[in-house]
């Protein structure tokens, strides 16, 4: 049966069904995983930041615009290492340094440790399967952590980008997860890191409302998923012309 994550259920949201259908890579046979150096650069520092591991392959280019660049970034990805020219490892080590730092002297993290990294759960809600996988859990279960990368960490801002992309489906999934496995509703916060000097850390955690607004989308979500599922039908945009008006 198709598990249903976070990042499908945002575009079965905030788009269509069938953006959804095509997202899926069991659904959508035609699905290929998509790569990017800002990508390796977000993976790299996720992996030795939350996991304490090196999979970094540094290839000594200047740029991948070369095909000796090109071969051995292709050969490191295909090895399972994440591919970076020498100046991006660079950051992503001064990255993980400043992260590190961050979270082991904010004050409301302090004894919320350890943590159990990148586990993925698969789960029931009602009548459908989910599955997500949260950056960190406390191993009491009280917190859960999700690391984030942005241009700016500043709270006010990056709360407008983590509805954007839809970051509050993610939580809800990852709360849920917890909460079906171990009875606990736990608390939420996103560690936020600038990608740039001085690679500033803010903590971003969830208010009630913004956990009712999650929940809300998060139950609509699973809810379209089974009917769709159920009937096979994954309607794109409506047919209809739609009449807009002036935003609020």
């Amino acid at each position: 049966v198709p598990t249903l994550n976070s990042s499908v259920a945002y575009k079965l949201i905030s788009r269509s069904p069938l953006h959804a259908w095509a997202a899926h890579p069991k659904l959508n046979p035609a699905k290929v995983s998509e790569t990017s150096d800002a990508f390796d650069l977000g993976t790299a520092v996720h992996a030795l930041l939350l996991e304490g591991k090196d999979v970094i392959e540094v290839c000594a280019f200047d740029d991948w615009r070369t095909k000796d660049a090109k071969n051995m970034r292709d050969i490191a990805r295909q090895d399972g290492k994440i591919p970076l020219l020498p100046h991006q490892a660079a950051i992503a080590f001064a990255m993980a340094r400043a992260g590190r730092k961050a979270m082991d002297t904010c004050p409301d993290l302090r004894g919320c440790g350890p943590y159990d990294p990148e586990q993925t759960i698969v789960y029931r809600y009602e009548d459908t399967w989910l599955r997500c996988r949260p950056d960190l859990i406390a191993q009491d279960k009280l917190v859960v952590l999700s690391y984030k990368t942005a241009q700016s960490a500043e709270p006010e801002k990056f709360t407008r980008s983590l509805l954007d992309y839809g970051y509050e489906m993610q939580a809800a999934f990852e709360i849920n997860a917890v909460e079906s496995r171990t009875g606990v509703r736990p608390k939420y916060v996103w560690v936020v890191q600038e990608s740039s000097e001085p690679y500033a850390v803010s903590f971003v955690g969830m208010s009630p409302g913004m956990h009712e607004y999650a929940q809300e989308r998060f139950e609509s979500a699973v809810g379209i998923w089974a009917d769709c599922l159920e009937r096979n039908e994954w309607p794109g945009y409506p047919e209809r012309v739609h009449w807009v008006d002036l935003p609020g």
